[in-house]
């Protein structure tokens, strides 16, 4: 979605709201519920350019089905702004956020798919993360709505590739890069549960388990597709350019302004 060149004027009870949410929230709440719904759009819209962590507490002023009318208006460059400006893994707006979107969003960023033309797997990681502050329905939804590709190269290099008891057969394995008879029995049928994967850290493993949880089927899809495809950060990263190529055409400048103001997600 991009209305945000079709946006009304702000008043000056609109322009109140920014002067009244520093000093009383509760006034400033009462304010924004009396704006029509366009204004409300255009005010959240210009302040997501100026401060967008401002933008996120204008939306929270409102109560949950407002801010989702708010939200559902909004063009996707500024909720990539806002989402953005998040200092923790936790992304607020994401709950009001419908999850066929979210992927879009996800388009914008520059540090998910880098100018070396590869999907980054760390800025993966980070919007990962901030999907598992979501119940178990939501993150279900945000994990099918989006590129599974995205979440492979999350994981696909913390997957190791040798469970052999002997130091031969590990070499052997890792010359022809195979992983055990059984193992690959179990995810053909669709058996492969989270113990059965030799990860590199707990806390990945804590999220494959997380996805496993919600959905079994995509887990053994997405098992797949990391140990059966080399290119997937490369391949992910040149969809994800055709899909904003065809959706809003040159995206040089957004990108050029999401790098300055981009705020690294905490570790």
């Amino acid at each position: 979605m991009d209305n945000e060149t079709y946006l009304a004027p702000v008043s000056e009870r609109g322009k109140k709201v920014l002067d009244l949410i520093k000093v009383d929230g509760h006034a400033a709440s009462q304010l924004m519920a009396t704006l029509p719904l366009e204004e409300q759009v255009s005010l959240v819209s210009h302040q997501a350019l100026r401060d967008p962590k401002s933008a996120q507490e204008l939306l929270f002023l409102l109560n949950d089905e407002k801010a989702e009318n708010v939200v559902d208006k909004l063009g996707d460059r500024s909720l990539f702004r806002i989402m953005k400006s998040q200092s923790s893994t936790h992304i607020g707006v994401l709950c009001l956020v419908n999850p066929d979107r979210v992927q879009s969003i996800m388009d914008l960023d520059p540090e998910l798919f880098s100018t070396r033309g590869i999907t980054d797997p760390q800025a993966a990681y980070h919007w990962l993360v901030s999907f598992l502050e979501e119940d178990d329905e939501v993150f279900s939804k945000l994990l099918q709505k989006i590129d599974i590709k995205v979440v492979a190269s999350t994981f696909q290099d913390k997957i190791l590739r040798s469970w052999s008891s002997s130091a031969e057969q590990a070499d052997k394995e890792e010359e022809t890069n195979a992983f055990p008879a059984d193992f690959m029995v179990k995810l053909d049928r669709g058996e492969l549960k989270p113990d059965d994967l030799d990860v590199s850290d707990e806390e990945s493993l804590d999220i494959l388990t997380r996805i496993y949880v919600t959905n079994e089927a995509y887990f053994n899809e997405l098992v797949s597709l990391m140990i059966r495809e080399d290119d997937i950060k490369v391949r992910t990263a040149e969809e994800a350019f055709e899909r904003v190529q065809e959706q809003v055409g040159d995206m040089s400048a957004v990108t050029e302004e999401a790098e300055e103001m981009f705020i690294p997600l905490e570790e």
